[in-house]
Protein backbone atom coordinates (compact mmCIF):
# COMPACT_ATOMS: atom_id res chain seq x y z
CA UNK A 1 0.00 0.00 0.00
CA UNK A 2 1.31 3.14 -0.72
CA UNK A 3 1.22 5.91 1.81
CA UNK A 4 1.41 9.71 1.30
CA UNK A 5 3.00 11.72 3.99
CA UNK A 6 2.64 15.59 4.10
CA UNK A 7 5.20 17.94 5.24
CA UNK A 8 7.40 14.34 5.16
CA UNK A 9 10.46 16.09 5.47
CA UNK A 10 10.27 17.99 8.36
CA UNK A 11 11.75 16.30 12.12
CA UNK A 12 7.93 15.02 13.03
CA UNK A 13 7.00 14.04 9.75
CA UNK A 14 10.90 12.06 8.91
CA UNK A 15 10.06 10.75 12.22
CA UNK A 16 6.78 9.35 10.60
CA UNK A 17 8.03 8.62 7.46
CA UNK A 18 10.72 6.30 9.22
CA UNK A 19 7.59 4.68 11.35
CA UNK A 20 5.70 3.63 8.27
CA UNK A 21 8.69 2.24 6.60
CA UNK A 22 9.76 -0.04 9.98
CA UNK A 23 6.06 -1.04 9.69
CA UNK A 24 6.69 -2.70 6.24
CA UNK A 25 4.78 -0.22 3.75
CA UNK A 26 6.86 -0.48 0.71
CA UNK A 27 6.07 2.72 -1.16
CA UNK A 28 6.11 5.86 1.26
CA UNK A 29 5.57 8.97 -0.75
CA UNK A 30 6.58 12.22 0.44
CA UNK A 31 4.77 15.74 -0.79
CA UNK A 32 6.69 18.75 1.07
CA UNK A 33 8.20 22.26 -0.17
CA UNK A 34 11.21 22.16 2.04
CA UNK A 35 10.50 25.45 3.61
CA UNK A 36 11.18 23.99 7.21
CA UNK A 37 12.08 20.43 5.82
CA UNK A 38 15.30 18.59 4.57
CA UNK A 39 15.54 16.04 1.72
CA UNK A 40 18.26 14.58 3.46
CA UNK A 41 16.34 13.83 6.38
CA UNK A 42 14.54 11.29 4.25
CA UNK A 43 15.94 7.72 3.53
CA UNK A 44 16.80 6.72 -0.41
CA UNK A 45 13.91 4.31 -0.78
CA UNK A 46 11.02 7.33 -0.06
CA UNK A 47 9.87 9.23 -3.24
CA UNK A 48 10.00 12.98 -2.54
CA UNK A 49 7.41 15.31 -4.54
CA UNK A 50 8.47 19.01 -4.18
CA UNK A 51 6.11 21.35 -3.88
CA UNK A 52 3.13 22.57 -1.69
CA UNK A 53 -0.04 20.80 -0.23
CA UNK A 54 -2.31 23.79 -1.32
CA UNK A 55 -1.39 22.77 -5.10
CA UNK A 56 -4.51 20.51 -5.43
CA UNK A 57 -3.65 19.64 -9.48
CA UNK A 58 -0.12 18.58 -8.12
CA UNK A 59 -2.09 16.83 -5.05
CA UNK A 60 -4.40 14.80 -7.11
CA UNK A 61 -1.16 14.20 -9.89
CA UNK A 62 0.88 12.67 -7.14
CA UNK A 63 -2.14 10.54 -5.75
CA UNK A 64 -3.23 9.29 -9.12
CA UNK A 65 0.62 8.40 -10.19
CA UNK A 66 1.79 6.93 -6.77
CA UNK A 67 -1.82 4.92 -6.93
CA UNK A 68 -1.94 6.59 -3.03
CA UNK A 69 -4.19 4.82 -0.35
CA UNK A 70 -3.31 6.05 2.91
Amino acid sequence: MAVLVTGGAGYIGSHMVLALIDAGHEEVVVLDDLSTGFDWALPPEVTLVRGDIADQTLVAETIRRHDIEA
